[in-house]
Order: structure tokens, then C-alpha cells, then sequence
């Protein structure tokens, strides 16, 4: 009985006064809630509650609408914040890696060859309206002059000195600033110092590590490049004799990325031949087709670029988007190998970053014919087409005649 008397104690002391706190406290909320329900079911039921809502909603939809501005179709949907969260403009982030400083800086330059990168992932190029090589002039030689490049048989090693930048050291090697970031293990935010070493391989393309399990058809269909070259390139005798651990060049290979458009392998024999046409002569709208193969644009039209970065492979090809005359082929600062051609209304169209062209100056050519094989020469940070249009001499927006 001793339980029997605590638990009557603690009910008395404790639990009676709390029971009377709570009573007081629904008696005192009844009488201060009571009319501020009652006053807000009048405001809602009353009628002119509603008329002033739904005007309020009539002049938000108005000043929306006058307020709106034009959406393009390449530009739709950038604007909001899920477009912020997974697209981000990689062209626009750039960071200094110039040997000497250990402070990293970011800024708005996009030229190369001075002290940024960006991301080779992107197949873009620089042709932005304040590089001295980008002009509206066309059919005119500003190509550069010829470099001195001394040809490498093997791998080099280059140590950085003091005020080297990556983009300088691929031009001092001739090679593409993918190909010097690829063989190095670097991206557009990786930095520099002086002292440190860079793999300098004897031409464009991956150098690529043999793992467990590789075979040599399947590295040359992983990298897009031809069994043969791999073994020409490497002194191979036999497509067996592999080694784990063994270092491979792969010639005009690139690193499969999972977000590219898949790729397909180009034969050896397709390298030195120029396909008849694009195959897309009947789907011209007002005249013009699309210039590539892919679809896959990687950069557009806008701000400082003067055309349309179009994706490729080294088996994919640039056509004519019109008919019309060849008034430039060949190597054009900046643009690399170059094709432009006069259709003979004020307009003429460019191409450029290849790695082989087909057409000579002078040579009549008809929508949809090849024109050249898509590269990387010139500024470029991977394979793909650069297409301009120049209209009396002033840059036009691509997809406002190609679709």
C-alpha cells in the first residue's frame, strides 16, 4: 500500500494543479480567439474580398507579360535556377596557371594563349571578337607564318620555367592544348609551377596506360583511332604482344567521356577520303543545311562568338551549308585549316578547325558536298566545326538559317 499512497500524494500535489492550469488556459484562449475567428470568416466571405483578388491577380498576369522579353531557342531555359544548378558555363569560369604564382585567380579573359584554359572536356574554340585573328574579312591569306617545330620521334619531358602558360607550351611543341592537358592528367582548374615536368608527345592525340584485361581492338575502339596506326606509331610488330603497365600513343584519339555523343571508329582508309555529300540536300530549309554530321552543339552564337561550335570526330565531316565558290582553303590563324565559300548574295560561310581539307580555291561546289574532315587545328580545345556566317561582312547567327 505504501505505492498506493505515493501515487495519491503526487496527484494531489502535482497533478490537480496542472489539470487546473490547462482548463484555465482553453477557458482564456475561448474568449481572446473566439472573435478573431469570427472576424476573418467575414473578411473571406466578403464579397468585395474576392473582386479586390481577383484584380490583384489581373495586374500581376499584365505586368508579366509586358515585362517578358524574347526567348531563342538557344538561350531558352538559361535563365532559371535549375539551369544554374546542372548547366554551368564552364567557358566562363577560367582560372590563371601561369608558372610563378601559387595564387589562383579567376577572370574573364578567353584567350589562350595568355594566361587561361578551360576545360578540354569542351570541345569549343576561342574565336571571340577581340582576338586579333577573328575578322569578318574573308579570302584574304592571314595565315602564320611558318613555325620551326623540330620533330619528335618519343615522348619528351618539359620542365616549366618561370612565366610558362599551358597554352604557350602547346604552341611552342605544336601541338593541341587538349593533347598537352590529356597527357598530363590536367583539367582547366589544375595549376602549375615552376619546376614541375610535362609529358610532351610527338603529335596530337592520348597517351594511354595498358591495364589488365586490355586487347588492342579494344583501346583502338574506345579512342576512335585505327588498330594499324596505333602499331605504326608505337613499333608494334603484333596486336598480342601487350604488357600491362605499357604506354601506348594513340594518334588523333580522344578520352571517351560519358556525357559525349557516342562515337563511331573511323577507318584508316576514310582519313584520306572525302565522302560525296552530306546525304541532307532534300531536308534544305530556305536554301541552307546543316554543315556536320552531329548535331551536338558544344557553343553558340553570341556575346563575343562569331559562330557555332558544332561536335565531331575525326570521322565526321563539314559540308556545304549553300552552294557556291571555295574563295579560301587552307591554314588561317587561329581558325587552323580553313574552308569559306561565296554563295553570291552577300553571304558567305566559314569552317574551320579541321584536320584535312578536300576543296581547292576556285572549285564550284554544291549544297551538301564535303568540304573538309573535322579537327582541332588552330585555338580549339577538341575536335569539332566552327560554322560562320558573314552577311555583307557583318557575323550572322547560325540558327537563323540552319536548323
Amino acid at each position: 500500500m505504501p505505492l498506493k499512497g505515493v501515487g495519491l500524494f503526487l496527484t494531489k500535489i502535482i497533478g490537480v494543479p496542472i489539470y487546473r492550469l490547462v482548463l484555465l488556459s482553453r477557458r482564456y484562449m475561448a474568449k481572446v480567439m473566439g472573435p478573431a475567428k469570427h472576424r476573418v470568416a467575414f473578411f473571406i466571405s466578403n464579397r468585395y474580398t474576392v473582386h479586390v483578388m481577383m484584380g490583384v491577380i489581373v495586374a500581376s498576369v499584365v505586368f508579366v507579360n509586358l515585362t517578358a522579353r524574347d526567348v531563342r531557342a538557344e538561350d531558352f531555359g538559361q535563365q532559371s535556377l535549375l539551369y544554374e544548378l546542372v548547366a554551368q558555363d564552364d567557358s566562363y569560369i577560367l582560372e590563371v596557371v601561369e608558372a610563378g604564382s601559387s595564387v589562383v585567380s579567376l577572370g574573364t579573359s578567353s584567350s589562350y594563349m595568355s594566361d587561361t584554359i578551360v576545360n578540354a572536356r569542351r570541345h569549343i574554340d576561342f574565336n571571340y571578337l577581340e582576338e586579333s585573328y577573328v575578322t569578318s574579312k574573308v579570302g584574304e591569306d592571314v595565315s602564320e607564318p611558318a613555325r620551326d617545330i623540330p620533330e619528335r620521334g618519343s615522348i619528351e619531358t618539359y620542365v616549366i620555367e618561370s612565366g610558362d602558360t599551358l597554352g604557350g607550351i602547346a604552341e611552342k611543341f605544336g601541338l593541341s592544348l587538349s593533347t598537352i592537358l590529356w597527357a598530363n592528367g590536367l583539367s582547366y582548374n589544375s595549376t602549375i609551377q615552376p619546376g614541375d615536368d610535362l609529358k610532351i608527345l610527338p603529335r596530337d592525340g592520348v597517351l594511354y596506360t595498358v591495364r589488365s584485361g586490355d586487347t588492342l581492338s579494344r583501346i583502338a575502339s574506345q579512342y576512335s583511332v585505327d588498330t594499324d596506326v596505333i602499331m605504326a606509331n608505337n613499333g608494334m610488330s603484333s596486336a598480342n604482344k601487350l604488357s600491362i603497365g605499357d604506354e601506348l600513343l594513340l594518334p588523333g584519339g580522344e578520352p571517351p567521356s560519358p556525357v559525349r555523343t557516342a562515337r563511331s571508329s573511323a577507318s584508316l582508309s576514310s582519313l584520306f577520303t572525302a565522302p560525296s555529300s552530306s546525304g541532307s540536300t532534300s531536308a534544305a530549309v530556305g536554301g541552307w543545311v546543316w554543315p556536320t554530321d552531329w548535331r551536338v552543339i558544344t557553343q553558340y552564337y553570341g556575346w563575343r562568338h562569331t559562330g557555332l561550335d558544332i561536335d565531331g570526330d575525326y570521322s565526321t565531316y563539314s559540308y556545304a551549308a549553300r552552294g557556291g565558290v571555295v574563295i579560301y582553303s587552307g591554314w588561317r590563324s587561329g581558325y587552323g585549316y580553313t574552308v569559306e565559300i561565296d554563295h553570291g548574295d552577300g553571304f558567305v560561310t566559314r569552317y574551320a578547325h579541321h584536320s584535312k581539307i578536300f576543296v581547292s580555291v576556285g572549285e564550284t561546289v554544291s549544297i551538301g558536298q564535303a568540304l573538309a574532315q573535322t579537327g582541332t587545328t588552330g585555338r580549339s580545345t577538341g575536335t569539332h566545326l566552327h560554322f560562320e556566317i558573314i552577311r555583307n561582312g557583318k557575323f550572322q547567327n547560325p540558327l537563323d538559317y540552319i536548323r
